[in-house]
């Protein structure tokens, strides 16, 4: 694993500062030059006496996830002791239970500890030199790795742009689909991937794309794009996967239905 990588799934809250400093240890350093090894160097025992001298505490952060991770486990627990259930499930929810109740117990980075980390890796400059080393197809990669994650690139709207150039260039619908969700409410256009999973007819995308980013979207404007392709199994897929998923009103079907009425 790089160092760009590491540092990304510590921000993230992947990996705790004990996982960290063990990654950051065996890190494979070929490619490093000499300054950059005495840097990184240098970082591991910043790290180290950030471990030893900041303590962890519980943040908001953790809060919720910690809330969350209750409700589930209460959820399980009610499924796997239910003797009206069948044997299957119980069995289902009871494995989830123990793998998510272990989770419950591990130790997180949370308030100063995490806090320092955050600002001292985000910060180091090995860190931020092979960032900007990426090229967008690289970097669209690299975001896309994950679904979603509370704390994406710092990028722009013309870099967001680059990387949604290079995706469509590629036919990269996953990774498109994964960049704008690692981007939901953080203002950013998303015309282009939307036009696009349009102009490809892809149902499936639109439909994911708009579950994942809906608040950020002229959801009616869309609406009067996929209906203008005139494209009557396009516009019932759309309609019809829309009503499955639960992302589109009753009124807003109606709208679709009555305009596939029209073009027939």
């Amino acid at each position: 694993m790089d160092l760009v990588n590491i540092v990304y799934r510590y921000v993230n809250r992947f990996i705790n500062s004990d996982e960290l400093i063990k990654l950051l240890t065996n890190l494979d350093l070929k490619k490093f030059s000499k300054r950059e090894i005495a840097n990184i160097a240098e970082l591991i025992e910043e790290v180290k006496k950030i471990i030893e001298t900041v303590p962890i505490e519980i943040d908001q952060v953790e809060t919720r996830r910690l809330t969350s991770l209750n409700h589930i486990l209460e959820a399980f627990e009610k499924i796997k002791t239910n003797e009206n259930n069948e044997k299957e499930v119980r069995e289902f929810a009871e494995k989830h239970y123990n793998d998510l109740e272990k989770t419950k117990y591990e130790v997180r980075d949370s308030g100063p500890r995490y806090e320092k980390l955050y600002d001292l890796l985000i910060n180091n400059s090995v860190y931020i030199k092979y960032c900007k080393k990426m090229s967008d197809l690289e970097l669209l990669e690299f975001i896309a790795q994950y679904i979603s994650v509370p704390v994406s690139p710092n990028i722009s709207q013309e870099t967001f742009n680059n990387l949604v150039k290079i995706g469509i260039k590629k036919d990269k619908r996953e990774a498109l689909w994964r960049l704008a969700f690692n981007y939901e409410g953080k203002k950013m256009d998303f015309t282009h991937i939307e036009d696009y999973f349009i102009e490809k007819r892809d149902d499936y995308y639109l439909t994911e794309f708009i579950s994942a980013v809906y608040e950020d979207l002229d959801i009616n404007n869309l609406i009067e794009k996929v209906i203008n392709t005139k494209d009557r199994d396009f516009i019932i897929k759309c309609g019809n996967r829309a009503k499955n998923i639960g992302i589109f009103n009753d009124k807003e079907i109606e709208k679709l239905k009555k305009r596939v009425k029209d073009i027939i």
